[in-house]
């Protein structure tokens, strides 16, 4: 039966060309510890890792490579920049749509955090914010592109009522990158967390986050340990990035990301514009379907490929599974870990069937997809 990939807000697939073959020639032949192994092959590696950081910060509109820091992705970037920036005397503002990846080290570490609403489609209302700020009110975290609604924030807005407040300024961007624009720099963001396995198309267990440099400097590091530098002192290194990047980093899936990411910046407008014309194909079929109700972004706004949909006709769990059973068709059901989003959109506690279309997603793909939805509703 063919693969249908219609999950890429999980992860993507395919993935950037030639990646496997970065990993395998790693792993076979040139494999070193940075920072340790005294060799010839270990100076390359580190090139291309600092060239990944220099990429990464032009995407975002940073300027401070060495504080753009790699860990295992979004959500251990999100643990790090709560755990070590707040504590219960402070308060963080949130959007009603975030994904537990905040909400949970939140709750966790009983943070105080007031939730902005978002409007019936996903989008952050502003109007009237300002009410929800305290004394102690120390920053706000948002997501930039919603899981679960597909809906883009207007980043500069956001960040200019940040600015205005005085409060430092963290986007999710694990389904923004690489189609929104940050711009760090201009918009006074004190930071961005991104994943490398979704729209930068590299491995699973790859990300990190752009950090503002005193905030970069300041912060505790969620783990500490051996960097390979600084070593005659058992203090915490103050350079970067080593100061938050302790312990033998994911080597081969890093430098795969490296090539994915110089992949997606050459062929980014190609990318984009078949993600946006199989996105529109998607949501219109899935639109004309009786039995089936689009949630979230609109296609005449801001928008991801993500889109949910619910069913009164069937149970949507069975939906999906009908999908994958039946037409090879893979999507993702249930609460994407978001339930302050279902609970915004009006879906709690049944979620959605997501369907999130790639870049390499193709045109008989969907009209597959929107053949096996109506057959399996006609019945």
């Amino acid at each position: 039966m063919r693969r249908i990939y219609l999950d890429n807000a999980a992860t993507s697939f395919p993935k950037a060309p030639g990646i496997g073959n970065v990993m395998k020639a790693f792993l076979e032949k040139d494999c070193t510890n940075i920072n340790r192994t005294s060799g010839p092959g270990e100076y390359p590696v580190f090139d291309k890792l600092f060239g990944l950081r220099k990429d990464i910060g032009e995407m975002l509109g940073f300027t401070t490579p060495e504080s753009v820091c790699f860990s295992s992705g979004v959500t251990e970037s999100l643990n790090m920049i709560i755990s070590g920036l707040f504590s219960n005397d402070d308060h963080v503002l949130v959007s009603s749509c975030e994904h537990n990846s905040v909400m949970r080290p939140l709750v966790q570490r009983g943070i105080p955090f007031s939730r902005i609403p978002c409007d019936e489609y996903g989008y952050l209302v502003l109007d009237g914010a300002e009410k929800l700020i305290r004394p102690n009110t120390k920053a706000m975290i948002i997501c930039a592109a919603g899981n679960v609604s597909g809906a883009i924030q207007d980043i500069e807005k956001i960040a200019q009522f940040a600015y205005d407040n005085k409060l430092l300024m963290f986007f999710d961007a694990a389904q923004a990158i690489p189609y929104v624009e940050f711009e760090m720099k201009r918009n006074h963001i004190a930071g961005v967390v991104f994943s490398g396995h979704k729209g930068l198309l590299g491995p699973e267990g790859t990300g990190g986050i752009a950090l503002r440099k005193d905030i970069a400097l300041s912060i505790p590091p969620l783990i500490s340990g051996g960097t390979g530098s600084q070593s005659d002192s058992e203090d915490v290194p103050v350079t970067l990035p080593d100061r938050l990047e302790a312990g033998t980093q994911n080597l081969p899936g890093l430098l795969a990301l490296a090539e994915s990411v110089r992949y997606v910046r050459r062929n980014l407008r190609s990318l984009l514009e078949n993600e946006r014309r199989m996105t529109e194909l998607l949501y219109e079929g899935l639109s004309s379907i009786k039995g089936l109700q689009v949630v979230g972004a609109p296609l005449d706004r801001p928008r991801t490929s993500v889109i949910s949909v619910v069913s009164e006709r069937m149970d949507i769990a069975r939906i999906s599974a009908l999908l994958s059973e039946r037409y090879g068709i893979e999507t993702r059901v249930g609460m994407h870990c978001s339930p302050s989003s279902h609970r915004s959109l009006g879906t709690f506690p049944g979620g959605t069937l997501r369907f999130s279309p790639g870049p390499f997603t193709m045109k008989d793909e969907i009209f597959l997809t929107i053949d096996a939805l109506g057959e399996i509703l006609s019945h």
